[in-house]
Parts: structure tokens; sequence; C-alpha cells
């Protein structure tokens, strides 16, 4: 077992040796230096909680594993984001079109059909997209899958296009 001051000091030359080549790597995937250096930073964060428990021979790809990984995560949350972006834009141009009675009207049956939404799923949809929290933040806190918060906002999503496709 390692003494705090010895943890430090592999931990510090660990980072040292790995930094730069993690940001190369998110950077690869992210286009976005910021959000490469958060989710570098945030593996180093997950390395160090779990320092005592990993073999040192393999730490290295395991740094890589995780920025990968949330470098993916990444990517989906922004492309949901921009389909969800892209819905209510839909919903912005239909709004444009219709007059005030119309809008009240949409705006009702958003609101009906949202009330109307599963219980975890209309908490999701929140969490998501008007609380701005990642999928992976949100599966955490419901003890789910990434892929089934997706799942949520895929089925609210089309539940809400297919009510305002009816409504017009």
């Amino acid at each position: 077992m390692l003494n705090k001051s010895d943890k430090r000091s592999l931990f510090e030359q660990l980072f040292k040796k790995n930094y730069s080549r993690l940001c190369g790597l998110a950077y690869q995937y992210l286009n976005n230096i910021e959000e490469s250096k958060d989710v570098v930073n945030d593996a180093f964060e997950t390395v160090w909680n779990k320092f005592h428990t990993l073999q040192m021979d393999t730490v290295d790809t395991y740094l890589m594993t995780i920025v990968r990984n949330r470098c993916l995560n990444l990517l989906e949350h922004r492309k949901v984001q921009q389909q969800y972006e892209a819905s209510f834009s839909e919903l912005d141009l239909l709004e444009e079109e219709m007059d005030w009675e119309d809008r009240e009207r949409t705006l009702e049956k958003i609101e009906s059909v949202c009330k109307e939404l599963p219980d975890k799923t209309r908490y999701i949809l929140s969490q998501c997209y008007f609380h701005h929290k990642t999928y992976k933040e949100v599966a955490s806190e419901l003890q789910i899958t990434p892929d089934a918060v997706k799942k949520h906002i895929v089925k609210a999503l089309k539940i809400l296009r297919e009510a305002v496709q009816k409504s017009e």
C-alpha cells in the first residue's frame, strides 16, 4: 500500500507522462480544446479516486479508454442535443407561421403531452434539456445506463413531435 506522498508522486509522474497525449486524443474526437481538457481532467480524477486499486502496468491504457469513452459519450450527447434543438427549431418555424391562438393551442398540447409522459421519461427530458445534464449524469443519478437515458429522450421527442404534427 502506498503512502500519501508516494501516491501523489506516482500520480504526478503519470499525469506529466500522459496529459498532453490524452488531450491530443480527446481533441481528435471533439475538435474543442476546452472540452478535451475537461474530458482528460475527468479521466485523471477517476484514476486518482481508484488509484489504490489500479495495476500500474495498465493504467496508461485505462486512461486512454476512459478518455475515448467519455469523448464518444460527449459526441453522442451533442448529436442528441442537436436533434433536440432541430426539433425545437422546427417547432419555432411552425410557431412563426401560426397566429396567437394556434400558438396557445400548440403550447397547451405540448404541456399536456409532457404531463402524460411516463414520470421517468418526463424527468429525464427535463434533466437533459432544461437542466443541461449529460446522459451519464442522469444515468448515474437514476442508476440506469446512458443508453437507457437516450432511449427515454428519443421516445419523448417522438411523442412530442407527433402530438404537434397531429394538432396542426
